[in-house]
């Protein structure tokens, strides 16, 4: 039979065939030996290297005086490795022990090679029992029916995954049998605490390390031709353990050579007073990282970087002693020392929380500021949160997290920092730009006269006036004495916008405050070339600005007219102790001059005194006998999302100065939407008490020395005796 292909093309086709088939295996050789050799050489040693994680320790916090804010509890968490506990090899040598342990032969021999003979040998004899018995042309059917060339599949054409699989469940019941005494019970501290998550079941323990959920749904999915759900590969079983208990739990694995469980330190960080200071230190979520205040900003310096051991270990999961193994120390965290005084801190927060209960206030905050460096000593916003437990505080008591919701339905958390992160319209607290420009300029001197009449600054626009009252004419002193706003309204038109946009400028008004601390931002401003907005804003309305700026605008008068940056860390420390940076007081801009300075704390003075030129002051209730106080109120209407005020809700404040003549605190004090029975809702009437309650304490703890010794000696006899009256006896009655 003659063929239309001649014999010679025939050796040719046939040469050509083979000389390629040839080659393609040539490069294939050439590709895993030359080419890839690093790649494959690194993934064959990370399939034998396990790595530890030892954790760093977070750096601690601490205020000014050292006393010691945050703790790093050491605990440890249960971890179940997947890939290992589905390595069939690592399995086998846990099944292999667990059978071998209990026969005659092992309790004859003690020799610890004669055991490990025997423990190969049902090893080996488990491993043979779930081979394959394929002919090559089988494994070359199946493989090319699986489709991939990766080590699972090797695996599927080497042993019988119906074997495999009961294997698998073998182990999973002989390692929910080894962790069962551990995880059935719940400890002492877990009763008391009313945690439950550590009573597990050996099914609840199976069903965690199996995802049987998982396996029967892919199943399933693998029927339908649909897609497949991963496996979670590390399962946490169970958290918070004791060092003492994590270490008996590995014994345990490593005697019974179970592979693919894991125990890991996990610290775990806890606040020493977690109802105080919580919205500037902040917390951490799961992973210890900062998600909120002087945690999240800083966490760079606390986290410190973890360490890590390295061991190898054979196929079997036995451990290789190898000069290779690498460690390398974890560095702990960098500490922070705050410029908190705890004892201010406390004093605020009590008082505060009396003061917003009384008045039944929605939010409120107040901030304590040293002038000279700028420290913060002291921030408390209401309603806040419990640091461990998330649990929302507010002035009627502590609620679960997510219970207690506003207007709008949304969960009140607690987690807004009304010190930093607000803005409100700060009413008359704001006339004090106008006169710093009028002064400051010589446009016009303390004693000018200005005509405080009600008047309209526009057409159309409403009269500016003082509600009930007409003052006539007032100095520039007396109009921050009695809070004039049309005295404040005509200052700032006579100073003109430029200038006094300058001064806005020169307190920081226009950028954020700069604490490292989440913060809402600059101030925000009408159209100040706009006459009528101009007006408003002189008295403190078409502006907003956040609580923390009006306390550095009146820091930098009391401070003689500098302008200090606000200072919240004083030391960063290294764990040896050695100061790593030392956060030194920053000078901002000098905004003023002394003099400028000196001038307006007296007229400050002026609010807080019962008599002299004009009469009362907005801020009598402020004044503490013996010592000079000086500062000012703040009366602002709420404002509307939609435009416009509401009639009726308030937001009052006031910037105090202790004492006036020599400076040492600013407290500014914030009271949002307060109802108050016995008074109209103002910041003299609201405010200037709280603060009052706070100085008055702040002067005891901080030692302040009175101006007038005699008149604060007297005042406090009389407080004491008042008291002492007003204290139901505690004689019991016959």
């Amino acid at each position: 039979m003659k063929t239309k292909i001649s014999f010679a093309n025939r050796c040719i086709w046939l040469c050509a065939m083979v000389l390629g088939i040839s080659c393609t295996i040539a490069y294939r050789l050439v590709e895993l030996q030359v080419v890839d050799s690093g790649n494959r050489g690194r993934i064959a040693a990370d399939e034998l290297i396990e790595k530890e994680i030892i954790p760093a320790q977070r750096g601690i916090i601490m205020d000014r005086n050292e006393e010691i804010l945050t703790n790093n509890i050491q605990n440890a968490e249960l971890i179940a490795n997947r890939y290992h506990l589905r390595e069939l090899t690592a399995v086998v040598e846990g099944l292999a022990y667990n059978q071998v342990s209990h026969t005659a032969a092992w309790g004859r021999t003690k020799s610890p090679s004669d055991r490990r003979k025997l423990l190969n040998a049902k090893r080996n004899e488990l491993l043979d029992n779930a081979r394959r018995r394929l002919t090559p042309e089988q494994k070359a059917a199946l493989r090319r029916q699986m489709g991939t060339n990766d080590p699972k599949t090797n695996r599927m054409l080497e042993y019988d995954p119906d074997i495999c699989n009961y294997y698998y469940k073998l182990h999973d019941q002989l390692v929910a049998e080894l962790l069962y005494p551990y995880l059935c019970r719940i400890s002492q501290n877990d009763e008391e605490s009313g945690k439950k998550g550590r009573n597990m079941t050996r099914e609840d323990i199976i069903e965690r390390i199996a995802q049987t959920q998982t396996e029967e749904y892919n199943r399933q999915a693998k029927e339908k031709g649909q897609p497949l759900r991963s496996f979670r590969n590390n399962i946490i079983l169970a958290k918070d353990f004791s060092l003492d208990q994590a270490e008996r739990i590995k014994e345990a694995l490593s005697r019974a050579h179970v592979h693919g469980i894991v125990v890991q330190q996990n610290p775990h960080r806890s606040y020493v007073m977690p109802e105080m200071l919580c919205h500037v230190l902040g917390y951490v979520d799961h992973e210890n990282r900062g998600v909120s205040g002087v945690e999240q900003y800083f966490q760079s310096y606390l986290a410190g970087v973890n360490g890590m051991r390295e061991y190898r270990h054979n196929a079997r999961g036995q451990i290789l002693p190898n000069e290779d193994d690498r460690y390398m120390s974890p560095k702990n965290g960098l500490n922070l020392r705050l410029t908190i005084d705890m004892r201010l801190q406390a004093i605020c927060e009590q008082e505060l929380d009396r003061g917003m209960q009384h008045y039944r206030a929605k939010r409120g905050c107040m901030i304590v500021v040293h002038p000279g460096t700028g420290d913060i000593l002291a921030m408390v916003s209401r309603p806040s949160f419990n640091l461990n437990t998330k649990d929302l505080i507010t002035p009627d008591g502590s609620f679960k997290r997510g219970t207690i919701k506003d207007a709008k339905g949304k969960p009140i958390t607690g987690d807004f920092n009304f010190a930093c992160q607000t803005r409100y319209e700060p009413g008359s607290t704001f006339k004090v730009i106008g006169t710093t420009t009028a002064i400051d300029r010589h446009i016009m001197t303390i004693d000018t006269p200005v005509n405080c009449s009600p008047f309209s600054v526009g057409f159309g626009s409403k009269p500016i006036n003082d509600g009930r009252f007409n003052y006539g004419t007032l100095t520039v002193g007396q109009i921050l004495k009695k809070s004039s706003n049309p005295g404040a309204a005509r200052v700032a038109l006579t100073v003109k916008w430029a200038n006094y946009r300058e001064y806005l400028s020169r307190y920081g008004l226009n950028v954020p405050t700069g604490i490292d601390l989440p913060s809402g931002g600059a101030c925000l401003l009408a159209d100040g070339s706009n006459i009528v907005n101009y007006s408003r804003i002189a008295y403190g309305y078409s502006v907003s600005v956040s609580p923390l700026h009006m306390a550095m605008v009146y820091a930098t008068i009391a401070n003689n007219g500098v302008r200090m940056k606000p200072r919240l860390i004083d030391k960063i420390i290294a764990e040896d102790g050695s100061v790593y940076d030392e956060c030194k007081p920053q000078e901002v801009e000098r905004v003023m001059s002394p003099e400028s300075s000196r001038i307006i704390r007296g007229a400050l003075e002026s609010v807080t005194q019962s008599s002299g030129p004009a009469g009362r002051g907005t801020a009598t209730a402020a004044a503490i006998p013996g010592f000079r106080i000086g500062g000012k109120t703040g009366t602002a209407k709420k404002v509307k999302e939609s435009g416009g005020y509401y009639e009726g809700l308030y937001t009052v404040s006031f910037a105090g100065i202790l004492p006036i003549d020599n400076p040492q605190l600013v407290v500014m004090t914030v009271i949002d939407e307060p109802h108050p029975t016995d008074c109209n809702a103002g910041g003299g009437t609201v405010a200037a008490p709280i603060f009052r309650a706070a100085a008055e304490r702040f002067i005891s703890v901080l030692n302040l020395q009175p101006s007038d010794p005699l008149a604060y000696e007297r005042y406090r006899n009389t407080k004491d005796r008042t008291a002492q009256t007003s204290q139901p006896s505690s004689r019991k009655k016959p």
